[in-house]
């Protein structure tokens, strides 16, 4: 069984595949922000930092964001 991740394993360096994979409650948040990272050929190989800035958002915004969705769904217990 694989450990659920702690609030900590939400950083800027984590590939959006990997997040997106282990914490389906983030989708929603990517949707919501224009952010085409769902089913994205760079999904794998682009960090959250990367998409921010390909997508003009602000990443401490976005990292907040995941973090309270996240808490709340449980994810992140």
């Amino acid at each position: 069984m694989t450990a659920v991740p702690h609030l900590s394993a939400i950083r800027p360096d984590l590939a959006v595949d990997d997040l997106l994979r282990r914490h389906k409650a983030a989708i929603p948040v990517f949707i919501r922000r224009r952010m085409l990272c769902v089913g994205c050929p760079f999904a794998p190989i682009h960090t959250i930092a990367d998409a921010c800035l390909e997508h003009g958002v602000e990443l401490e915004s976005l990292l907040a964001e995941l973090a309270d969705v996240l808490s709340v769904d449980g994810s992140l217990a």
